[in-house]
């Protein structure tokens, strides 16, 4: 499979598993809350998955490599209800195939229906482009919103995290590991900056006590 290929491929699986779409509980988290629930969660999965590096933002050689202490977000559609957009962080990793893939997507499957989410078959051995086998399940939470998927293909291994949905605007900024940033349309490169952009520092927890 081309690397154009393997690409649509995950992109197709991406849209397949689809949108949360339950009304969000209150008080909305902010996206500093919601990277590091991203990260925790797919740190977790990874450990899960048996293959500790390897794991990168693009399928083959085409991304970077995962690093959770720079990694910054910036909300994706989530849903609109009753005129409320609303956002989530998405954590989207690829790795080379290492093994039996449909074993692979059984593992993952299992390991977040031993964490209590309701697992589902999105794909289970179908044919994806170019006649490639893969296998793809999702996990969802107790209020029916997306949490994770997973495909193991002959092409490549994917795992994703959503967040919840939130409404707050700081899902509007990129959330990276000491604060926020604008999205600067005038940088050539605005999700990997040359520009210096200014960060505006995460609030400071109020002492307890």
């Amino acid at each position: 499979m081309t690397r154009i290929a393997a690409a649509t491929l995950a992109l197709i699986l991406t849209f397949t598993l689809g949108g949360c779409t339950m009304t969000p509980t209150e008080p909305q988290k902010t996206g500093q809350e919601l990277r590091a629930e991203t990260i925790t969660a797919m740190n977790a999965a990874i450990t899960a998955s048996g293959l500790p590096d390897g794991w990168t933002t693009l399928p083959r050689d085409e991304g970077f490599p995962w690093d959770p202490d720079t990694e910054e977000f910036l909300g994706a559609d989530c849903s609109t209800e009753n005129g409320s957009s609303r956002q989530r962080f998405v954590a989207d990793l690829y790795h080379t195939p290492v093994g039996d893939p449909v074993e692979f997507a059984h593992k993952m499957a299992q390991y977040w229906a031993d964490q209590g989410y309701t697992v589902s078959a999105v794909g289970d051995t179908a044919n994806g482009l170019g006649h490639q086998h893969y296998t793809d399940y999702r996990a969802d939470r107790a209020d029916g919103t997306l949490y994770a998927g997973v495909v193991g293909s002959d092409a490549l291994f994917n795992l994703e995290i959503f967040s919840e949905c939130s409404t707050d605007p700081t899902l509007d900024k990129f959330a990276g590991p000491t604060g926020y940033r604008d999205f600067d349309y005038h940088d050539p490169d605005p999700y990997h900056p040359t520009n210096h952009p200014t960060i505006t520092p995460y609030p400071t927890p109020e002492p307890t006590g």
